[in-house]
């Protein structure tokens, strides 16, 4: 509860202690600039979210760090619509932090509890020879 209640005092102080700096004018400028940018920050992230999952999906990449990322984005542009000098700095530093990089995984390096167990019996099945291709059609005691 206390947080609760600090949080936003120690904004709307750091709110007055900037726009004594830098005066009413810009404050309000600076703070209208963050709203609008964590708005278009969060489109952005909600826009681009599925097609970068596909993609790091179909290249072999694990999925945890583009989540990882994509959380990251997401929290700062909601902390820039929060108004405050405070909320603004913490969300410069999620979008400052370092980007992991991916690396394709080898799903012929990957251990046997991550295959899918249909796949690998599929797998065995075209390498025995159990499949033949062909055309099939049903002819019925009816239809001779």
């Amino acid at each position: 509860m206390i947080i609760a209640v600090a949080i936003p005092a120690l904004e709307i102080v750091g709110i007055y202690l900037v726009g004594s700096r830098i005066g009413f004018v810009w404050t309000l400028l600076w703070l209208l600039a963050a709203v609008f940018a964590g708005v278009a920050l969060i489109r952005q992230e909600q826009a681009m979210f599925l097609p970068r999952l596909q993609q790091a999906m179909a290249q072999g990449h694990p999925p945890f760090a583009l989540l990882w990322a994509s959380g990251r984005r997401f929290l700062a542009g909601v902390l820039l619509i929060i108004p405050g000098p405070f909320s603004d700095f913490i969300a410069l530093l999620l979008l400052l932090w370092p980007r992991p990089k991916l690396l394709p995984v080898d799903p012929a390096r990957v251990g046997p509890e991550w295959r899918d167990p249909a796949d690998s019996e599929q797998k065995s099945r075209r390498t025995t020879g159990d499949v033949i291709e062909g055309e099939y059609r049903r002819e019925d005691e009816s239809t001779r």
